[in-house]
């Protein structure tokens, strides 16, 4: 694995450990526990929805940032590496099976983006895994993503899809900034009965409101799109935002939300290299990645 993982070696005694010294190829996984990361290697999708191009490097950026953590002792961590295909259709089966693939074998799956457009891969690969399951989609963003897909799927497309092809998931946006999402879009999304919670809500309410999406819900799925942060400590993604989401904050309710117990899959989408700051945006990435292994059993 040392082509995408290779960081800081003190030694290798079990107390200087580090997670790149750990991970492992998802092949070697014998028995169900730990986490895997996914990665989403393609900025297509952006590309088509006229975003700044350089996404595609995001899914190695994150990994840099973390391959230097400490270990979190006894929680086995995989890798199922990058895709083979990068047109945004074609990643997303590629990707979609191999989330699948991970939940089968009961092991807990991290996305590493690359475009939006991975909510939809990730959706389909816990659809195929859970088929029965209502799906409660939370998504941590400061746009709705419910553009039309008549034209073909792009970074904005994914959930709009989603909810006009399966009325066992329901869908609630975090972050969601007023600026950024025309009245077609807010009209599209009150539709389909979406929970808006906007970035300024205060914290408490927004957890009271995710309390009661939760309970309807038998399984939850989690995506960031990093554009959600204020533009100050995540400069770096396909879309900044002015006055966005604090990343604290964004923390505590990830906390809450792996706390329910009912999360199966995590993704982290628009780390854009290319515009970031000392490697700001991928390393908030990182930071919300480890909050998450956490909470994995081990």
């Amino acid at each position: 694995m040392k082509d995408l993982w290779n960081g800081r070696l003190d030694s290798y005694e079990e107390i200087d450990l580090r997670l790149w010294q750990v991970v492992q190829e998802i092949k070697e996984a014998q028995e169900a526990g730990g986490v895997c990361f996914v990665g989403y290697d393609t900025d297509d999708g952006v590309v088509r929805n006229l975003g700044r191009k350089g996404a595609e490097s995001g899914s190695n950026a994150i990994r840099k940032a973390i391959q230097s953590f400490p270990q979190l002792k006894g929680l086995k961590v995989y890798d199922y590496r990058n895709l083979e295909k990068k047109s945004v259709e074609e990643a997303q089966k590629e990707y979609s099976e191999k989330i699948s693939d991970v939940l089968k074998k009961g092991i807990f799956p991290i996305g590493l983006g690359g475009g939006h457009d991975i909510a939809y891969g990730s959706y389909l690969g816990i659809r195929k895994a859970h088929p029965d399951k209502k799906i409660g989609i939370i998504n941590f963003d400061a746009h709705l993503d419910m553009r039309p897909y008549d034209k073909g799927r792009t970074s904005g497309t994914s959930f709009k899809e989603i909810m006009d092809n399966d009325k066992n998931t329901q869908y609630a946006i975090v972050g969601f900034q007023k600026m950024g999402n025309t009245e077609r879009l807010i009209k599209t999304a009150e539709a389909f009965n979406v929970l808006i919670l906007e970035e300024e809500c205060s914290e408490e309410s927004i957890i009271k409101s995710l309390e009661e999406f939760i309970k309807k819900v038998d399984i939850v799925y989690v995506t960031f799109c990093m554009d959600v942060f204020d533009a100050s400590t995540a400069p770096g993604v396909s879309a900044p935002v002015v006055m966005g989401l604090d990343p604290k904050k964004g923390k505590r309710l990830l906390r809450f939300l792996m706390e329910t117990e009912k999360v199966v899959c995590v993704d982290f989408a628009e780390v854009n290299p290319v515009y970031d700051i000392d490697n700001m945006t991928a390393k908030l990435a990182g930071c919300l990645i480890y909050e998450v292994m956490g909470h994995i059993k081990k």
